[in-house]
């Protein structure tokens, strides 16, 4: 073959696998990279801060249910990736990473930028690759989609040095597609069937991978075969949806009362497509679980590496137990009590709980197809137990790694992936300073998101430990600027509200307005409930 670029034959590459939109922000060892992008049909979305890429091309991978795609130039742009990197890892979502380097010649030699990216990555991504040919380049980015066909779910990063992503590419490279994922053999279908059929009380939980494996149709086969109570991790919320009496709800630390007694009691722990964790069930070591994952994982209790759809289709062409009445009727009988932590408003603010009652409320209530992006922070605990999710990724955030500052700029990548669709971001006042910058890239692609903040003038879920466990509190209280003339400062449409009525009205008018808009709501102080 003639001789192509590297990064033109990458660039090709992500095209063929339609790739619409890149994230990232320019420098000087990725320049090679920009420039074949530059002529390309890829949209590259500039933001303002190499972690906002990483968030966004993650938010966007969960939304539009396909890999995401980030880009970094060497040493320092890299290292701002890790953040969104690592949280991409932690939730288990498909990203393609990709950072320039400094040219292999000098590389290792105390070099400017020149730090060791590879082994900083490779404890936060599934595979990252240091490329020293074209060959090899291409070689990386095939085995990245092979390993998310394979249900190898998670981030890949690519390292490219400059002079490499300049060099031609005289031969045609492929790959032989591989499977380290192991067809589940009969013997082991029987195995589970047989713990199915004798589990007198069985509980299911699933995983967000059940979404990356396209199998919520099995799942739901699964489940209306069965009758066998179905609990969901953060991730996974909205697989079936909860408003169902197929789906209990969210397990685990913030679960309600009746999934944490079907956690407790259950005899058998049916536990798909998730890596489970001790936010997720307690003392699990003790406890009689079947995992089923893609991922390798250390484990005390029976594990299978293997393809969960795959594995629910058998499991759906055999006779299986219905789960009895009995057992439903237990967990059932568990009250989830309404929030009882509404409290007197004072000081002429609003209370969060019930602030967060009031947003939901009106965003349910609106017409369109509405994404919610959530940041950490005491907002966080309330918009996980006062909203009933009814579809995948309806509410987009952390539940793997919590980081403060995902809500605005996953909120980008969400609008790129649901186009003309409101994307609404829920954050507080700390966590909002931490991407500020990004009201820039809302503002110059005239995104439809609204930015709600929740400001109580401090690190409330900090406070809250400090005071719990150390009797006083230290560093907490945030000296904020006028949140609405920053907006205003990057033309983008802001207002402060002060009672539910008006926040009403707020968010029903930005809605409609379909473009940035920013909602400022003073709080007063409000204890979140202990996770039990």
């Amino acid at each position: 073959m003639n001789g192509i670029k590297c990064v033109d034959k990458l660039v090709e590459i992500l095209t063929e696998h339609d790739t619409e939109y890149v994230f990232g922000y320019p420098g000087d060892q990725i320049l090679p990279l920009y420039n074949a992008l530059r002529t390309s049909s890829i949209k590259h979305i500039l933001v303002r801060h190499e972690q906002s890429a990483a968030h966004a091309a993650d938010s966007y991978s969960r939304v539009k249910q396909k890999p995401g795609i980030c880009i970094a130039t060497a040493g320092p742009g890299a290292l701002n990736l890790v953040m969104g990197v690592a949280t991409a890892y932690k939730d288990n979502v498909p990203l393609i990473v990709i950072t320039g380097d400094v040219p292999t010649n000098i590389k290792g030699q105390d070099t400017f930028q020149d730090v060791d990216l590879n082994n900083i990555f490779k404890s936060i991504t599934n595979k990252s690759f240091y490329v020293k040919t074209p060959e090899e380049a291409i070689q990386s980015l095939l085995l990245a989609y092979n390993l998310f066909e394979d249900g190898i779910i998670g981030p890949v990063h690519i390292n490219l040095p400059k002079n490499v992503q300049e060099e031609l590419l005289h031969v045609d490279v492929t790959i032989e597609k591989t499977s380290n994922i192991e067809e589940i053999n009969n013997n082991d279908i029987k195995s589970i069937l047989k713990s199915i059929n004798q589990s007198k009380k069985p509980l299911l939980i699933v995983g967000s991978g059940i979404i990356w494996a396209d199998a919520i149709k099995e799942l739901d086969e699964f489940l209306t075969k069965t009758k066998i109570p179905l609990t969901t991790t953060y991730p996974a919320r909205g697989v079936i949806p909860e408003n169902t009496k197929k789906n209990l709800g969210l397990i685990g630390n913030r679960g309600n009362s009746k999934t944490k007694f079907a956690a407790q009691n259950a005899d058998l722990i049916l536990a798909f497509a998730t890596r489970l964790s001790e936010r997720t069930i307690k003392d699990i070591n003790t406890k009689n679980i079947i995992q089923i994952n893609t991922k390798k994982q250390k484990t005390k209790h029976k594990y299978y590496q293997t393809n969960i759809k795959k594995v629910l289709k058998k499991l759906n062409e055999n006779k299986i137990k219905t789960t009895s009445l009995k057992w439903i009727q237990e967990i059932e009988k568990q009250e989830i009590k309404p929030d009882t932590t509404v409290i007197t408003r004072k000081e002429n603010k609003l209370i969060p709980s019930q602030t967060i009652k009031t947003i939901l409320n009106t965003i349910k209530n609106h017409k369109n197809d509405i994404t919610i992006t959530n940041d950490a922070g005491t907002h966080t605990t309330w918009t996980t137990i006062l909203n009933t999710i009814t579809q995948p990724y309806e509410l987009v955030f952390s539940g793997g790694f919590g980081p403060m500052g995902y809500a605005i700029p996953a909120s980008i990548g969400a609008s790129f992936a649901k186009l003309q669709n409101n994307i609404v971001a829920i954050t507080g006042d700390g966590a909002f300073q931490m991407t500020q910058q990004e009201l820039a890239t809302i503002n110059e692609y005239q995104l439809p998101i609204i930015i709600i903040i929740i400001n109580n003038n401090k690190l409330g879920i900090i406070k809250q430990w400090q005071e719990m466990i150390y009797n006083h509190e230290y560093q907490i209280e945030l000296e904020n600027p006028d949140f609405i003339k920053l907006a205003e400062a990057y033309n983008i449409k802001s207002k402060t509200v002060k009672t539910y009525k008006e926040l009403i009205k707020t968010l029903e008018e930005a809605l409609n307005l379909k473009k940035p808009y920013l909602i400022e709501v003073p709080v007063i102080d409000q204890k979140i409930p202990l996770p039990k």
